[in-house]
């Protein structure tokens, strides 16, 4: 009778597996789900290599209407941390720690297999065992009550050379809109720019990507290496989230070669993924007055480079979002370094806006001033090769006077609209400019000129 009582004093709240699976996946696009899948493969590279080189590391992904796979030789699965964690939803407070790994809240496998597949096979190797795993979601899901998986095979007395360990996940049947998605169209340049930017510390460290047999390739972050502009460096140490385990920030700001709109902004990476891609926004300091006032990004600005690197054992003290496609803004960590990252930027904005003052000047369209001229002889070196200081400084350059005329100084100010439109009336021109230089002549001519 205690029982029933008891009963009739329960009430349901377990979620159903498809809210779940509809709620886990609507947040995410196609292509961030498929990185990270790629993600975890780098996690596995970095198990096997640490900090060394990843060359002979490698991850193949195939996408077609009919199929999708990803395959790396990075390490695998062993089968129990399958059996216990690795298909867990959510990550364990038990789950053995990943030093610098990218993965961070135990949802990005589950979650872009959810997203792409009506049913999914995943195969791992490892020295010591291997496994496969066959899931029909719908069947899985229809079991409201039960969570798990199940092996389909399992070998735990195996012995297999660590140069043929990795995993393999295929796509036995994809969801008609993702087969949609992965016909004919701009679907695989995207993935495949995606790729070459998230993935640009692995590469560069040796990782071979390739995509539909194609290599993927990333070009290295570069700032101009010149000394007289060579970039403002910060090397810093913040408490993180877990004690003992402080969060690294290295910020690199300085001037690009091109005017490169995309290239320009910050770049900001947490535990080598890039989070964000030449952000110009508030978020990054643009158009923020704090203790250091930063104007809004500007075409003028477009020299601008700016590159975060956050790094800590402990993933989850990033300020990234779980997609790791944005920032945590309310980072304590993160609101930190912003400070010291729109430090480093003023005297970088200052001599673009010196720079941009400089163009306006130069009477000979083709001519260019000190300061441009010394842009454009700079070479440019991989950001992390190049020697820095602590704060940028403008150079001092000598104003020549060429022979062209005299060295020019350009003149701003406001007035009321009105009397700007009378005088321009009264003086017979067509611009603000010309008011300007007309007004200024004709002071010069009565009052200063002998």
């Amino acid at each position: 009778m205690a029982g029933n009582a008891d009963d009739k004093l329960t009430v349901n709240a377990n979620p159903t597996k498809m809210l779940f699976i509809s709620m886990l996946t609507r947040d995410i696009a196609l292509v961030p789900a498929i990185i990270d899948l790629a993600d975890n493969a780098c996690d596995g590279a970095r198990r096997l290599r640490g900090d060394r080189s990843l060359k002979g590391l490698s991850i193949r992904i195939e996408t077609s209407q009919t199929h999708f796979k990803i395959a790396d030789n990075c390490g695998g699965i062993d089968a129990d941390t399958a059996r216990n964690y690795a298909f867990r939803f959510g990550r364990d407070e038990d789950t053995p720690p990943l030093k610098h790994s990218i993965g961070q809240f135990g949802v990005g496998m589950k979650r872009a297999l959810f997203k792409l597949a009506s049913a999914f096979r995943v195969k791992s190797t490892t020295p010591t065992s291997r496994f496969v795993i066959d899931v029909d979601v719908a069947v899985w899901a229809k079991d409201r009550d039960n969570w798990t998986f199940k092996f389909t095979s399992l070998d735990e007395s195996a012995k297999i050379p660590e140069d043929d360990c990795g995993t393999i996940i295929e796509v036995t049947k994809l969801k008609p809109d993702v087969a949609a998605e992965f016909g004919p169209g701009h679907f695989e340049a995207s993935l495949k720019t995606e790729l070459q930017t998230r993935l640009q510390q692995p590469l560069a460290r040796g990782l071979s990507v390739t995509l539909n047999g194609v290599p993927i390739d990333a070009e290295p972050l570069r700032v101009l290496a010149d000394k007289r502009l060579s970039p403002a460096f910060l090397d810093a140490e913040y408490p993180g989230q877990s004690k003992g385990k402080p969060v690294r920030v290295r910020l690199y700001c300085g001037l690009g070669a091109s005017e490169d709109r995309a290239a320009a902004g910050w770049h900001v990476f947490c535990n080598g993924r890039l989070v964000l891609e030449g952000d110009k926004s508030e978020q990054t300091g643009w158009g923020e007055k704090r203790k250091t006032a930063i104007p809004a990004f500007h075409p003028q600005y477009n020299h601008f480079r700016g590159y975060a690197y956050f790094d800590c054992d402990d993933a989850g003290s990033l300020p990234w979002n779980t997609t790791k496609t944005g920032l945590n803004a309310d980072s304590a960590v993160y609101r930190a370094a912003l400070e010291d990252m729109m430090r480093l930027m003023r005297p970088v904005i200052d001599f673009l806006n010196r720079l941009k003052e400089e163009k306006e000047r130069t009477q000979d369209p083709n001519g260019q001033g000190p300061l441009a001229k010394m842009v454009t002889d700079s070479t440019e070196k991989a950001v992390d090769h190049v020697a820095t200081r602590d704060v940028f400084v403008t150079p001092v350059v000598k104003q020549v006077r060429g022979a062209a005329g005299p060295v020019l100084q350009r003149i701003q100010y406001d007035r009321p609209l009105k009397k700007v439109r009378a005088v321009m009336a009264q003086l017979g021109v067509s611009s603000y400019k010309a008011a300007g230089e007309k007004t200024f002549d004709y002071y010069y001519n009565a009052e200063v000129e002998e």
